[in-house]
């Protein structure tokens, strides 16, 4: 493999050790906010999330690019082997950081997820026209029918 190749792809996997870092911090804060209800500042901070995913990307490129040039087969589920000692264990950072990351992004979106499922059951009672909301109501005989709030309000 071409040493000048080799050095190129050095920096490449530096900087995505870098840039997966701060998708991690980015994760982090963004669950912290999710968790604090801060909807403000988790909006603002998606813009931040895209970049840093974009960056990442942008690395999974340079990689194939890499594996075209040097002859390696860019599925080759074993990468690592085909770079130096050095590298092997910036790569293995790698991956252990965008695990990390997935993760967080996992954790965020269940988080979001079970929020949002709170929210739409709580709605589903305040709703009034609802058939779950509705209730039984008797006549003078004992026979049970429904009757929904919102349709005594409709005629009110």
């Amino acid at each position: 493999m071409l040493p000048q190749l080799q050095e190129e792809f050095d920096g490449h996997l530096n900087q995505a050790v870098i840039d997966a870092q701060q998708l991690q911090s980015t994760l982090n804060l963004e669950y912290e906010y999710l968790k604090s209800s801060d909807l403000q500042a988790f909006q603002e901070l998606q813009v931040h999330k895209q970049h840093d995913v974009q960056t990442i990307q942008l690395f999974d490129a340079l990689r194939n690019q890499f594996c075209t040039n040097a002859g390696i087969d860019r599925e080759d589920k074993n990468f690592s082997r085909h770079l130096p000692k050095p590298q092997q264990a910036q790569w293995q950072q790698l991956l252990d950081v965008l695990e990390a990351c997935d993760k967080l992004h996992r954790t965020s979106d269940l988080f979001m997820r079970t929020k949002l499922e709170s929210i739409s059951k709580a709605l589903e009672i305040l709703e009034l026209n609802s058939p779950v909301t509705s209730t039984n109501l008797y006549n003078n005989l004992g026979n049970a029918f429904k009757s929904n709030i919102g349709r005594s309000l409709d005629k009110a």
